[in-house]
């Protein structure tokens, strides 16, 4: 796995991706809450020779820490109507 990274003006996203070929499935893996990347150590070492991999750390999670959070619910238009 390559380890990459996307710089935001709120911090850093970190991610891994392991690219084989455009025509090999591509599998994503998304870790919940309070989880990073390492949760699917197993399962991303298994795919990596069969299938396009990527993982990331969320942002506040893993090595996407720290990030700057300056939203909540009541900024959503929706949040309002309900």
């Amino acid at each position: 796995m390559k380890e990459k990274n996307y710089k935001t003006a709120l911090g850093t996203i970190h991610y891994w991706v392991n690219y084989i070929d455009p025509i090999r499935p591509s599998l994503v893996f998304l870790p919940r809450l309070t989880a990073d990347h390492r949760l699917f150590d197993k399962q991303i070492e298994f795919f990596k020779g069969f299938c396009n991999v990527f993982a990331w750390d969320a942002p506040g999670h893993g090595l996407s820490w720290p990030f700057t959070f300056d939203f909540d619910l009541k900024d959503n238009a929706e949040y309002d109507r309900n």
